[in-house]
This record gives structure tokens, sequence and C-alpha cells, in this order.
């Protein structure tokens, strides 16, 4: 399985919440947001302690409702967590046949394809967030299709048109696609709207497995003062 990547998170508020991972596990690979609730304290431990959670039962999501059963899980060690607030999430595995996850909250994935876009979190509930006790998870999935997979917290959906996003998909190659994407939201005077973590993903089933995955490092940047 090939797959190109590209990750970027980018401050837009003097602490930054949010939190993306890309994570290799055996012939699967994990993606991961979190976007720590604002308005309350303690939402960038709550997406410390999901990402951390994540990655250490990253192996063992071999099917959606894994994944949903880990996001639930998670709801509840965060919601025991004294310093922990709320955060969303979203936790993606691409395999060689599709793509599965779970989410929470109000980041999304985004798949655009020649043939069309899909929401792969269509159907999630923006509220109650991780950390609550009572998040509503749902678990999505989706065949394998040549494609680009976007995924990214509300710093990104809620200050530009999909529409501009898919064109940036057609434009940009997939390993500046996450730099480039922030500056759609960037505002007149260089700062931004709110954080944004995202993360670009393309894959073909078609392409010969035995080609190498690309693995960007991971770039974040502070607020403009």
């Amino acid at each position: 399985m090939n797959l190109q990547t590209s990750i970027l998170i980018q401050a837009g508020n003097l602490e930054c919440q949010d939190r993306a991972e890309i994570l290799r596990c055996g012939d699967r690979v994990l993606l991961a947001v979190a976007d720590g609730a604002g308005g309350i304290a303690g939402g960038g431990e709550a997406a410390d302690l999901t990402m951390r959670l994540v990655r250490e039962s990253a192996e063992s999501l071999k099917t959606a409702n894994d994944c949903r059963h880990l996001l639930e899980r998670i709801d509840g060690q965060v919601a025991r967590n004294e310093q922990c607030g709320e955060t969303t999430a979203v936790v993606l595995v691409v395999h060689a046949t599709g793509v599965f996850g779970a989410s929470v909250g109000d980041s999304i994935a985004w798949v655009f394809s020649p043939h069309g876009r899909v929401e792969l979190t269509k159907g999630q509930q923006r509220k109650p967030f991780l950390g609550c006790g009572s998040a509503f998870v749902v678990a999505f999935s989706q065949p394998a299709k040549e494609g680009t997979i976007i995924l990214a917290t509300d710093g990104l959906w809620k200050y530009t048109s999909l529409e501009s996003i898919e064109q940036r998909v057609r434009d940009v190659a997939v390993e500046q696609l996450a730099a480039d994407l922030p500056n759609l939201v960037r505002l007149r005077s260089g700062a931004f709207p709110d954080d944004v973590a995202i993360i670009a993903c393309a894959w073909d089933k078609r392409i010969d497995e035995q080609r190498s995955i690309h693995w960007p490092q991971k770039t974040t940047f502070d607020a403009p003062e």
C-alpha cells in the first residue's frame, strides 16, 4: 500500500489545543486528530490524554467498532481525570481495502477523488464531547478507492468552503497540502481565527504494495503575536 501524507498543527490561540498524529501499524496507517474544547479548563490536557491513549491502542484497531469502543473508553478516562476538560476526536485507519474509524465532535474527515467527494464522518454528533462521560461515538467505514483524505479540526472547516478545499486538493501535491490549506483561513492580519490541525493522506489501492510510504515530519506553528 502506497501512501503520501502531510501533517500540520497551526496555532490560532495563545494556547494551542489541537493535536494530530500519523502512526504506522503493520499494514495499516492510523490518522488521528483531537481539538480540546475552548471555554472550559483542561481542553489541551484532554486532547493530550486522548492522543496518548490512541497511540497505546493503535495496534489493536482492526475494525470501525474497535475505534468506536476505544473512543468510548477514552471518554470515561478523560472524564475521570481531574486535569482534563473535553475534546473532539477522530480516529481513522487506512488499510489495503478501505478506510474505517470513529469520531466525536466537530472535527471532520472527507475523501476527495475524481469520482466525487464523501464525508467519512457524516452522522457524527457535535456534542457531547469526549470527557463528559456520555459522548456519542459514531463509527464509519468506506471501501478503498483512489483519492485524498483530508482530516482536520474545525479551525479549517468552519472558516472556508468545501469547494475551496477541494480545489487545493486538486492543485497542490499531498506532501505540501497540509501546510497549504491553512492559507485558506488566514486573516488579513496574518493571524488565524482558531487553532487548526490537518492531515492529508492520498492512497491508491492499485499502486504496487511494495512501494514505500512517505512519512513527513510533523510541523507546528505558533500563533502570530
